[in-house]
């Protein structure tokens, strides 16, 4: 099972989009799982890394999250570009409703 780890700010980012934006391709539990692990976290420290293990449709998910979240590149190819201004679309349209 992958292991992600991220900041408990970067967690508490991810599950705010799970929770919103993301609903309709969040695999089922995910969100709750993410939930879980934040109210267990010590909320003083935004920087501390914690880690959750996935099944792999689940980390890919968070992945995407985040990525979306950061800004990162994760279709690094001849289609970057265009996946990225795709998703920067969708994005949008989503904020807007």
């Amino acid at each position: 099972m992958p292991r992600i780890v991220l900041s408990l700010a970067n967690w508490q980012a991810v599950a705010h989009e799970l929770d919103g934006t993301h609903t309709e391709t969040t695999p089922p539990g995910l969100a709750e799982r993410v939930r879980e692990m934040l109210t267990q976290a010590p909320k003083a420290w935004p920087d501390q890394a914690l880690a959750l293990e996935l099944d792999e449709g689940s980390a890919e998910a968070v992945r995407a999250v985040h990525a979306a979240l950061s800004g990162e590149d994760r279709h690094a190819g001849p289609d970057a570009a265009s996946v990225a201004e795709a998703m920067r679309i969708v994005r949008d349209h989503q904020r807007r409703e």
